[in-house]
């Protein structure tokens, strides 16, 4: 990962795939459950943001804002290097595609099933 800081905001680059560089709104690097939460406490239904697993600093989860709270699901990712969401999710060759498919579909997740992105939460300096 190579990150990069612009003086109002601040933007990161996730390297999916590998030596592809470009920056996602959603995306907000080693961020923990806890500081993903407070985040998505501010934020409607559906609101959503990606960050580095907290338990693999190579793995990566989506923090969700439900009706119900708050939900984590980690990116899998097979033998064959495409990233899976949850366990029922098609495979995808990054997670940027992960993410643009679930902003048409439904998420197939047990919780979420009703749910699609919505609203990236923007990676923003204070």
């Amino acid at each position: 990962l190579s990150f990069s800081h612009i003086h109002l905001n601040t933007v990161i680059f996730l390297a999916v795939p590998p030596n592809a560089n470009k920056s996602y709104i959603w995306y907000h690097g080693a961020l923990s459950r806890l500081e993903a939460e407070t985040l998505l406490t501010l934020c409607k239904e559906s609101s959503y943001l990606v960050r580095n697993s907290q338990t693999c600093r190579c793995d990566y989860s989506l923090s969700l804002r439900s009706c119900k709270g708050f939900m984590h699901m980690k990116f899998t990712q097979s033998a064959d290097g495409r990233y899976v969401l949850g366990e029922n999710s098609p495979p995808f060759s990054t997670i940027p595609e992960v993410i643009h498919y679930y902003t048409t579909h439904k998420l197939p997740i047990r919780g979420a099933e009703h749910m699609s992105l919505l609203y990236p939460v923007i990676v923003q300096t204070l």
